[in-house]
This record gives C-alpha cells, sequence and structure tokens, in this order.
C-alpha cells in the first residue's frame, strides 16, 4: 500500500503528538534540572498547569486519530483500498 495522495504529509500530525507527549513527560522538570535520556538527549519541561496538560493529552489523541483517519483516505483515494474500506476503517459504516 502506497498512497501518497497528501505526499505523506498527515505524518507530521503523529510527529507532532509525539513531540506534545514529550513536553508532557518531562513537563515537571525544570530547566535548571533538565534530564538527560537513554539517547542522551537533554529534556526539561514547561511546568504547565494541570488543565493545560489534561487538553494537551486530549490533543494528542486527536491528532493521533485524525493521522490515521487521513491515511486510510489517502489510501481509498489511491486506489490502494476502496472508498468502502475507508468508510469501515473510520467507522462511518458498520463492519459486515
Amino acid at each position: 500500500m502506497s498512497g501518497g495522495h497528501f505526499d505523506y504529509k498527515q505524518t507530521y500530525l503523529g510527529y507532532i503528538a509525539e513531540e506534545i507527549e514529550e513536553d508532557i513527560k518531562y513537563n515537571d522538570i525544570s530547566f535548571d534540572n533538565s534530564i538527560h535520556d537513554e539517547d542522551g538527549e537533554e529534556h526539561s519541561g514547561y511546568q504547565l498547569k494541570p488543565e493545560t496538560i489534561n487538553f494537551m493529552e486530549d490533543i494528542v489523541i486527536q491528532l493521533t486519530k485524525l493521522e490515521s483517519i487521513l491515511r486510510e483516505y489517502d489510501l481509498a483515494i489511491s486506489g490502494d483500498t476502496s472508498e468502502e474500506t475507508f468508510q469501515k476503517r473510520v467507522g462511518i459504516s458498520k463492519l459486515v
């Protein structure tokens, strides 16, 4: 399956979701006390309020879902699957 209708740019939504997840993961670490992960990357957080964290956790879910939906749409209109397959996979129509 190849797709390509969006020139694979829908995958950038997954990248954004991963970046937000990282922001959440390291949120409580102050800049002055940054840590290094197993790859040697330095991390610190933004000390965001819990309400912001909760909201952004929902955004991560939405971005991930949207990336998946767009991938399925891409496959359908590129001829790799079909509109019916798209509808089934994204929940527009019930699986038979």
